[in-house]
């Protein structure tokens, strides 16, 4: 079930990043919260959250990308942390190959990168709720 809600929210904020370079703060931000009551994970959606701040003071990543790591902690916990890594080095992979400066939507790469860390999310103590 909660695997299900994440995956259509991340597809969905996906999509809307893809076309509008936008994250709507009225799909963001509820998620957050269902997110954090759902898993308990508040501690990580600070730390990630902190993380986008740190990412946006340095230009790398735009305001709606730091309340989305706090989504994506909210959800992931410990291994949004990872995912999000991933998710920059299949940026810094796809801008070398297609030699690609202008802006990106963030949200697609923090999609496909955050996918095997469902997979291992089954296997913590929280496996009991997300099944």
């Amino acid at each position: 079930m909660i695997i299900l809600l994440f995956i259509s929210i991340m597809g969905g904020l996906s999509l809307l990043d893809i076309k509008y370079y936008y994250i709507p703060n009225a799909i963001v931000l509820p998620a957050i919260l269902v997110g954090g009551l759902l898993t308990g994970n508040w501690i990580m959606a600070v730390v990630m959250f902190l993380v986008g701040v740190l990412f946006y003071n340095r230009k790398k990543i735009c305001g709606g990308d730091v309340k989305l790591l706090a989504m994506v902690g909210a959800f992931l916990g410990i291994w949004a942390l990872p995912a999000f890594l991933l998710s920059k080095l299949m940026i810094h992979i796809f801008r070398v190959i297609d030699d690609y400066n202008d802006v990106l939507p963030y949200t697609p790469f923090i999609s496909i990168a955050s996918s095997p860390f469902l997979f291992v999310i089954t296997g913590n103590s929280l496996s009991q709720k997300w099944f």
